[in-house]
């Protein structure tokens, strides 16, 4: 079924996979949020202690619990629950690749990223889609343009993005040994160190059970 049957490329071994790799994200987030709220605690006894924190202080303290504060709070929407998946397996055919971020900021931690288009049926139709996982160049020359590979797509595509230009699928767990480094869903996205397996299919989807 093309090259979505090729063996898993060496060193990936010493990779992290996606359950590691959510693991660290978790544990990041909840140090952050313990420091933010630990300096938030100091700048409130600021006010009864005797003496009281300096104007001075209570700037700097609270300066910082919000720099620390800020971006955990923006990244809220990556861990939000997803619109329902369909996991059925479809065989999508890869037709290409569309560039983003081609022209990103100097100071951003994000450079140019590619995704790969791809066309696959789904009840009968064929759809032009785009898979979200950002596959890392370690794996993207595997992706040749008609090769096949497995995915899922969203039981809703416009319940995730409205622009049908941004309709999105995912790689199945049969391609747990793709590197990856994060994923794009438009409004959602993730960009993390490369590694294999599906950091999406490790979020929650609305017709997930409990």
């Amino acid at each position: 079924m093309g090259s979505d049957q090729e063996p898993a490329r060496s060193g990936t071994s010493d990779l992290p996979d996606a359950r590691q790799r959510r693991g660290a994200d978790r544990s990041l987030n909840k140090t952050v949020m313990s420091i933010a709220f630990a300096l938030l605690a100091w700048l409130v006894i600021g006010f009864f202690r005797d003496p009281p924190s300096s104007w001075m202080e209570r700037y700097i303290v609270g300066l910082l619990a919000f720099c620390f504060a800020v971006p955990v709070i923006l990244t809220r929407g990556y861990r939000k629950t997803l619109p329902a998946l369909d996991r059925t397996p479809r065989r999508a055919t890869v037709t290409g690749r569309r560039g983003y971020n081609t022209d990103p900021d100097p100071e951003s931690e994000i450079g140019p990223y590619e995704l790969l288009t791809v066309t696959l049926d789904i009840n009968g139709t064929a759809v032009e889609s785009t898979i979200a996982d950002i596959v890392a160049p370690d794996s993207l020359d595997r992706f040749t343009v008609g090769s096949i590979w497995t995915v899922y797509a969203f039981e809703d595509p416009a319940a995730l993005n409205k622009d049908a230009d941004r309709t999105r699928v995912i790689l199945t767990e049969a391609h747990d040994d793709v590197i990856r480094s994060g994923y794009d869903l438009g409004f959602y996205s993730l960009h993390d160190g490369p590694g294999p397996g599906s950091d999406l299919l490790l979020r929650r989807f609305a017709n997930d059970r409990r």
